[in-house]
Protein backbone atom coordinates (compact mmCIF):
# COMPACT_ATOMS: atom_id res chain seq x y z
CA UNK A 1 0.00 0.00 0.00
CA UNK A 2 2.78 2.00 -1.19
CA UNK A 3 1.70 6.05 -2.11
CA UNK A 4 4.23 6.49 -4.79
CA UNK A 5 3.16 10.34 -4.75
CA UNK A 6 4.59 10.79 -1.21
CA UNK A 7 7.34 13.22 -2.29
CA UNK A 8 9.36 14.65 0.67
CA UNK A 9 12.42 15.05 -1.81
CA UNK A 10 12.02 18.46 -2.10
CA UNK A 11 12.80 19.20 1.63
CA UNK A 12 16.26 17.90 1.17
CA UNK A 13 19.46 19.43 -0.04
CA UNK A 14 21.04 17.87 -2.95
CA UNK A 15 23.84 16.71 -1.09
CA UNK A 16 21.88 15.12 1.44
CA UNK A 17 19.94 13.66 -0.14
CA UNK A 18 22.39 11.97 -2.58
CA UNK A 19 24.04 10.01 0.47
CA UNK A 20 21.31 7.63 -0.79
CA UNK A 21 22.34 6.86 -3.89
CA UNK A 22 24.82 4.65 -2.52
CA UNK A 23 22.33 1.87 -1.78
CA UNK A 24 21.83 0.19 -4.66
CA UNK A 25 19.33 -2.26 -3.27
CA UNK A 26 16.63 0.51 -2.90
CA UNK A 27 13.89 1.21 -5.08
CA UNK A 28 10.07 2.16 -5.20
CA UNK A 29 9.99 -0.83 -7.64
CA UNK A 30 11.74 -3.24 -5.19
CA UNK A 31 9.97 -1.70 -2.14
CA UNK A 32 6.46 -1.62 -3.56
CA UNK A 33 7.30 -5.46 -4.06
CA UNK A 34 8.51 -6.21 -0.65
CA UNK A 35 5.21 -4.35 0.46
CA UNK A 36 3.28 -7.26 -1.97
CA UNK A 37 4.92 -9.84 -1.26
CA UNK A 38 5.41 -9.65 2.91
CA UNK A 39 1.64 -8.24 3.14
CA UNK A 40 2.69 -5.43 4.99
CA UNK A 41 0.32 -3.78 7.59
CA UNK A 42 -0.80 -0.27 7.35
CA UNK A 43 -2.09 1.14 10.74
CA UNK A 44 -3.99 4.77 11.49
CA UNK A 45 -2.17 6.80 14.14
CA UNK A 46 -3.90 9.88 15.74
CA UNK A 47 -1.20 12.76 15.83
CA UNK A 48 -1.22 12.35 19.94
CA UNK A 49 -0.44 9.78 20.41
CA UNK A 50 2.84 10.35 18.08
CA UNK A 51 4.05 14.09 19.11
CA UNK A 52 3.31 16.45 21.95
CA UNK A 53 2.48 19.98 20.94
CA UNK A 54 4.52 23.01 23.22
CA UNK A 55 4.59 26.32 22.10
CA UNK A 56 7.47 27.95 21.36
CA UNK A 57 9.43 30.62 23.95
CA UNK A 58 9.08 33.95 21.64
CA UNK A 59 11.32 36.71 21.18
CA UNK A 60 11.60 38.66 18.58
CA UNK A 61 14.48 39.17 15.98
CA UNK A 62 16.23 42.42 17.55
CA UNK A 63 16.71 39.88 21.17
CA UNK A 64 19.30 38.39 18.77
CA UNK A 65 22.59 38.51 17.14
CA UNK A 66 22.62 37.17 13.87
CA UNK A 67 25.79 36.15 11.88
CA UNK A 68 27.14 33.70 8.75
CA UNK A 69 28.37 31.35 11.52
CA UNK A 70 26.42 31.50 13.92
CA UNK A 71 25.33 27.94 15.04
CA UNK A 72 21.74 28.26 16.40
CA UNK A 73 19.08 28.58 13.35
CA UNK A 74 16.42 30.85 14.14
CA UNK A 75 13.07 29.13 12.90
CA UNK A 76 9.74 31.81 12.37
CA UNK A 77 6.45 31.59 10.65
CA UNK A 78 7.94 31.37 6.96
CA UNK A 79 7.87 28.54 4.99
CA UNK A 80 11.00 29.91 3.14
CA UNK A 81 14.63 28.32 3.95
CA UNK A 82 13.21 25.32 5.72
CA UNK A 83 11.62 28.18 7.85
CA UNK A 84 14.51 29.67 9.05
CA UNK A 85 15.34 33.15 9.11
CA UNK A 86 18.80 32.99 10.01
CA UNK A 87 21.29 31.75 12.50
CA UNK A 88 22.18 33.49 15.78
CA UNK A 89 24.69 33.51 18.73
CA UNK A 90 23.60 31.39 22.06
CA UNK A 91 21.69 34.02 24.24
CA UNK A 92 20.16 31.51 27.14
CA UNK A 93 18.56 28.62 28.22
CA UNK A 94 15.58 29.47 29.30
CA UNK A 95 14.44 30.46 25.21
CA UNK A 96 16.50 27.67 23.72
CA UNK A 97 14.39 24.99 21.90
CA UNK A 98 15.30 21.52 21.81
CA UNK A 99 16.29 19.93 18.64
CA UNK A 100 16.13 16.38 16.79
CA UNK A 101 11.97 17.55 16.97
CA UNK A 102 9.50 19.05 14.21
CA UNK A 103 8.68 22.79 13.98
CA UNK A 104 5.66 24.44 12.91
CA UNK A 105 4.82 28.34 12.06
CA UNK A 106 1.34 29.23 12.69
CA UNK A 107 0.62 31.40 9.61
CA UNK A 108 2.15 29.17 6.89
CA UNK A 109 1.44 25.71 8.46
CA UNK A 110 4.11 23.83 7.23
CA UNK A 111 6.21 21.35 9.46
CA UNK A 112 10.37 21.30 9.57
CA UNK A 113 12.49 18.67 10.49
CA UNK A 114 15.05 20.87 13.03
CA UNK A 115 17.88 18.47 13.62
CA UNK A 116 19.63 20.84 16.23
CA UNK A 117 18.61 22.91 18.84
CA UNK A 118 17.16 26.53 17.94
CA UNK A 119 15.57 29.57 18.77
CA UNK A 120 12.36 31.05 17.40
CA UNK A 121 10.11 33.65 16.52
CA UNK A 122 6.51 34.68 17.22
CA UNK A 123 3.58 32.30 16.80
CA UNK A 124 5.74 29.05 16.47
CA UNK A 125 5.02 25.97 17.90
CA UNK A 126 7.18 22.51 18.13
CA UNK A 127 6.85 18.72 17.45
CA UNK A 128 8.08 16.24 20.19
CA UNK A 129 8.16 12.52 19.39
CA UNK A 130 6.74 10.09 21.65
CA UNK A 131 8.98 8.00 20.17
CA UNK A 132 12.50 6.65 20.21
CA UNK A 133 14.56 7.17 16.64
CA UNK A 134 13.12 10.42 15.31
CA UNK A 135 15.77 11.18 12.50
CA UNK A 136 16.30 13.70 9.52
CA UNK A 137 15.25 10.71 7.47
CA UNK A 138 11.94 9.60 9.56
CA UNK A 139 11.33 12.37 10.24
CA UNK A 140 10.53 13.14 6.04
CA UNK A 141 8.18 10.59 6.44
CA UNK A 142 5.74 12.55 9.23
CA UNK A 143 6.69 16.18 7.48
CA UNK A 144 5.01 14.92 4.25
CA UNK A 145 1.53 13.61 6.04
CA UNK A 146 1.35 16.69 7.98
CA UNK A 147 1.90 19.41 5.35
CA UNK A 148 -0.68 17.12 3.13
CA UNK A 149 -2.92 19.02 5.97
CA UNK A 150 -1.52 22.49 5.61
CA UNK A 151 -4.67 23.61 4.57
CA UNK A 152 -7.11 22.40 6.89
CA UNK A 153 -4.50 23.44 9.57
CA UNK A 154 -4.56 26.71 7.72
CA UNK A 155 -8.28 26.81 8.32
CA UNK A 156 -8.86 27.21 12.23
CA UNK A 157 -7.96 29.29 14.57
CA UNK A 158 -4.23 29.19 16.51
CA UNK A 159 -6.04 28.38 19.31
CA UNK A 160 -7.42 25.44 17.93
CA UNK A 161 -4.70 24.04 16.19
CA UNK A 162 -3.13 21.50 19.03
CA UNK A 163 -6.39 20.13 19.19
CA UNK A 164 -6.56 19.52 15.31
CA UNK A 165 -3.44 18.42 15.10
CA UNK A 166 -3.86 16.10 18.12
CA UNK A 167 -7.27 14.52 15.76
CA UNK A 168 -5.05 14.38 12.36
CA UNK A 169 -4.32 10.70 11.38
CA UNK A 170 -1.01 9.56 10.12
CA UNK A 171 -0.89 6.02 8.07
CA UNK A 172 2.02 3.99 9.40
CA UNK A 173 3.44 0.60 8.44
CA UNK A 174 3.53 -1.59 11.69
CA UNK A 175 5.53 -5.01 12.87
CA UNK A 176 2.36 -5.28 14.91
CA UNK A 177 -0.59 -3.51 16.61
CA UNK A 178 1.62 -1.34 18.23
CA UNK A 179 5.17 -1.23 16.87
CA UNK A 180 5.89 1.08 13.89
CA UNK A 181 8.11 -0.14 11.26
CA UNK A 182 10.35 2.37 11.50
CA UNK A 183 13.02 0.57 9.31
CA UNK A 184 10.43 0.07 6.10
CA UNK A 185 10.10 3.81 6.38
CA UNK A 186 13.86 4.69 6.22
CA UNK A 187 13.77 2.71 3.28
CA UNK A 188 10.36 4.02 1.79
CA UNK A 189 12.22 7.33 2.01
CA UNK A 190 15.69 6.64 0.96
CA UNK A 191 13.74 4.98 -2.53
CA UNK A 192 12.28 8.40 -2.99
CA UNK A 193 15.33 10.62 -2.56
CA UNK A 194 16.83 8.38 -4.68
CA UNK A 195 13.88 8.96 -7.23
CA UNK A 196 14.84 12.40 -7.11
CA UNK A 197 18.24 12.72 -7.56
CA UNK A 198 17.43 10.16 -10.60
CA UNK A 199 15.28 12.76 -12.19
CA UNK A 200 17.69 15.43 -11.77
CA UNK A 201 20.56 13.71 -13.27
CA UNK A 202 18.72 12.95 -16.23
CA UNK A 203 17.48 16.42 -16.48
CA UNK A 204 20.59 17.54 -16.11
CA UNK A 205 21.73 15.65 -18.88
CA UNK A 206 19.12 16.98 -21.26
CA UNK A 207 20.07 20.24 -20.63
CA UNK A 208 24.16 19.60 -21.47
CA UNK A 209 23.22 17.73 -24.72
CA UNK A 210 21.08 20.54 -25.60
CA UNK A 211 23.76 22.70 -24.79
CA UNK A 212 26.08 20.98 -26.93
CA UNK A 213 23.51 21.21 -29.91
CA UNK A 214 23.31 25.24 -29.63
CA UNK A 215 27.43 25.50 -29.51
CA UNK A 216 27.56 23.29 -31.99
CA UNK A 217 25.36 25.37 -34.57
Amino acid sequence: MLETDFSPCHTEPLGEVSKAESNKDISLTKLAQYDKNHNIEWKSFKCEKLFSVKSNPQLNKDSFSFSENAPYPYFTRTCLNNGIAGYVEYLDEEHKIKGESIAVGMLGMQFFYMQKDFYAGQFTKTLYPKFSGLNTTIAQFFIAWLNKNQRIFQGVLVRDFEKTFNETEILLPVLDSHNIDFDFIESFIKAIQKECIKSVVLWQEREREAYKKVVKQ
